[in-house]
């Protein structure tokens, strides 16, 4: 079944948490630049792990590990995915999260001509439900990879400074604006965000769109680069005020448990 065809049923879908989180609890190491991906190379298994422990948790769709990972892992994040069994959301990541010092949250940086471009092609080669352009901080950037979106519906997610302005200072509204019309593009959103903007944002995404809303803020905090770790915040908190998202889930800092109790008061 393709994402829109699923959403067209109406009902709330839950998504994974924060898969580093999940990892992290699992005792993986990720001081590293592959982030998550250093697990996918070194332990496959773990990923795994992780992701059956959202998919017990209630998530019906789990997103790969291929955020930050190197061309040649793109195609296993996704046969990894494939072994918990349900719905798998191929990521996306803006180039910024391969400098690995938080550039995604700015869009402070130049992508180079093809990088997602050939990085697309290798993950839709790895046959993904559907594909996750998430933590978005431009409208460019992610008008250019859900244009690159073929065969597979997608949902795109900005992650935003505040309630009102995407990661570089664009409105939110001008974002989802950008990304509504296009083909493959089923859902809109946010992710990655602090969890007490999340209600204004999606008031503001709905003002301009009528595609389904997709949510799964951080549980607050900040990004350590030098670490390769999310600190602070407190999981779970706040990320109830989801209006009329129908995509929900966690990012950064929540775990299963934290995931477990969403899908619960969603459900």
């Amino acid at each position: 079944m393709r994402l829109r065809e699923w959403l067209a049923e109406g009902r709330p879908v839950v998504l994974d948490g924060g898969l580093s989180t999940a990892l992290e609890e699992l005792g993986a190491e990720l001081d590293d630049p592959l982030w998550t991906a250093r697990a996918l190379r070194d332990s496959p298994s773990v990923v795994l792990a992780a992701h059956a422990a959202f998919v017990a948790a209630g998530a019906e769709i789990v997103i790969a590990a291929s955020y930050q990972a190197p061309d040649a892992l793109l195609a296993r994040a996704v046969e990894v995915a494939r072994g918990a069994g349900v719905y798998v959301a191929g990521s996306v990541a803006p180039y910024g999260a391969l400098l690995g010092g938080g550039q995604e949250y700015t869009g402070a940086y130049s992508v180079p001509a093809g990088w997602h471009e050939r990085r697309m092609e290798l993950l839709l080669s790895a046959g993904p439900d559907c594909v996750a352009v998430e933590t978005q901080p431009r409208i460019d950037e992610a008008v250019a990879i859900a244009s690159l979106v073929e065969g597979v519906d997608c949902w795109v997610s900005f992650t935003c400074r505040d309630g009102e302005r995407i990661g570089d200072g664009s409105r939110i509204e001008d974002a989802v604006a950008a990304v509504s019309g296009l083909v493959s593009v089923a859902a809109v959103g946010v992710n990655c965000t602090a969890p007490e903007h999340v209600g204004e944002l999606l008031a503001r995404a709905r003002s301009v769109t009528d595609l389904p809303l997709v949510a799964y803020p951080n549980a607050g905090g900040g990004w350590d680069a030098a670490a390769k770790r999310w600190r602070g915040g407190e999981a779970g908190a706040g990320i109830t005020d989801f209006r009329d998202a129908q995509l929900i889930g966690g990012c950064c800092g929540v775990g299963p448990a934290a995931l477990r109790a969403l899908a619960a008061s969603v459900r």
